[in-house]
């Protein structure tokens, strides 16, 4: 800093702000269980669903499973490789198609 800078500083009056510390959002999450959810109601109103950001994590996690059960029940149906019944697991040629 010149001297100018320095001398400006010191004389001007400036308001002095309050030292302002970081409280990692305890007032917008005062209201929540603070302690190790002890049943499911508490970890459900408490953790999850208290937070609006959690909403399309829950929708995805959601859709990606719905969609991969979806997916593997359809390849088991499906696919001639996939021998489900007992009486066809173990033969080697397939009878049961044309």
């Amino acid at each position: 800093m010149n001297a100018l800078t320095r001398t400006a500083m010191n004389v001007l009056p400036r308001a002095r702000s309050a030292v302002v510390t970081r409280t990692m959002a305890s007032e917008s999450r005062a209201h929540l269980y603070t302690g190790m959810p002890t049943n499911m109601s508490q970890l459900r109103s408490s953790i999850w669903l208290s937070d609006p950001g959690a909403y399309p994590v829950i929708f995805t996690l959601g859709f990606a499973c719905c969609f991969a059960s979806s997916f593997i029940a359809y390849c088991a149906i499906r696919n001639p490789d996939v021998r489900i019944t007992t009486g066809r697991r173990q033969q080697l040629l397939r009878t049961w198609e044309h």
